[in-house]
C-alpha cells in the first residue's frame, strides 16, 4: 500500500490578527491552472486545508475562479481542485479552495 506522507511545520505563527482557518505548511510545486480569461502555469508557495498561495507571472483577478491539476511532488497523480482567488499579491496570489 503506497501513501503520500508531508512532513512540514507551519510556516507563520497563529496571531491575533490572524483570519485564516487553517494552518499554512511551505510545500512547493507546480501548479496548472485554468480560469475563464487564460491557462497558465505557476508554483505554489504554501498550502493548507482551505487555501494556497500561487506563485504566478500572470495577472489574475480578485474573483476569478480558477480549475486546478496539483501534482503532488513525489508522485505521479494529479488531483483536481477548483479555487477562488481571494487577495492579490505583487508575486501571486491567494486562492480559497473550493475543492
Amino acid at each position: 500500500q503506497t501513501g503520500i506522507i508531508m512532513y512540514a511545520q507551519p510556516i507563520y505563527p497563529p496571531s491575533r490578527q490572524e483570519r485564516r482557518r487553517a494552518v499554512r505548511i511551505a510545500y512547493r510545486t507546480r501548479l496548472r491552472f485554468t480560469s475563464r480569461r487564460q491557462t497558465g502555469v505557476g508554483r505554489v508557495r504554501d498550502i493548507s486545508f482551505d487555501g494556497l498561495f500561487l506563485e504566478t507571472p500572470r495577472p489574475l483577478a480578485v474573483g476569478d475562479h480558477i480549475d486546478m491539476n496539483f501534482r503532488f511532488r513525489h508522485t505521479r497523480s494529479k488531483v483536481p481542485i477548483a479555487g477562488e482567488v481571494r487577495h492579490i499579491h505583487p508575486h501571486g496570489v491567494g486562492v480559497r479552495l473550493t475543492w
